[in-house]
């Protein structure tokens, strides 16, 4: 839930912000995604200001909700440096990832044969670019230093699906676990070993 007031971005009256509308007119035309949140107060700088890092050195990333109600969520991911996130996917839901700091690597997967095999080479983003989330693709992301990514949902995301290569097993987990193998076995709803 964020506003630009005075500089800085506060987690108050994202009611305010259109998140859905903002989602549709982006998603066919993902490089505007960006420079349409800028419209509404919410840069790269502003959006650094009130992340979080990480919690757990098991954790890529500090993950903070700023929107979620029945038809979209709007997550904020702050990266370690180097952190790679577990390939994973988003359930039913497409969306929108924006580099808003920092270069990233995102690399596709197929998960076939009771086998996670890359799919093709590590995709770059330069700072500022949009990744396009489509239903039931696995992925990961890795910032090449430290960064920062806005990421929006529609709708939200339930019942995440990451890959354990080292254990051969796929989690599915709640919905308040990021794209990683969480250390507390509560946030695993099943597991399915390959």
């Amino acid at each position: 839930m964020i506003i630009h007031e005075e500089n800085h971005i506060k987690n108050s009256t994202a009611d305010s912000i259109p998140w859905l509308s903002i989602f549709n007119l982006c998603y066919d035309n993902p490089q505007h995604l960006g420079s349409t949140l800028i419209r509404y107060g919410i840069s790269a700088a502003e959006l650094l200001k009130i992340s979080e890092k990480p919690i757990h050195p098991s954790e890529p990333y500090g993950r903070k909700i700023l929107f979620k109600d029945s038809k979209i969520e709007v997550m904020l991911a702050q990266w370690s440096y180097q952190a790679m996130a577990h390939p994973h996917n988003h359930g039913h839901s497409q969306g929108l990832i924006w580099f808003a700091f920092g270069d990233f690597f995102e690399q596709h997967f197929l998960f076939r044969d009771q086998n996670l095999i890359p799919q093709g080479e590590p995709l770059f983003y330069k700072e500022g670019a949009v990744a396009k989330v489509i239903e039931n693709d696995i992925h990961s992301c890795c910032p090449v230093t430290e960064g920062l990514s806005l990421h929006l949902y529609t709708p939200p995301i339930d019942q995440m699906k990451v890959w354990d290569s080292i254990n051969k097993k796929t989690l599915t987990l709640a919905n308040q676990c990021g794209a990683w193998i969480p250390e507390n076995n509560h946030l695993i709803l099943n597991s399915t070993s390959w």
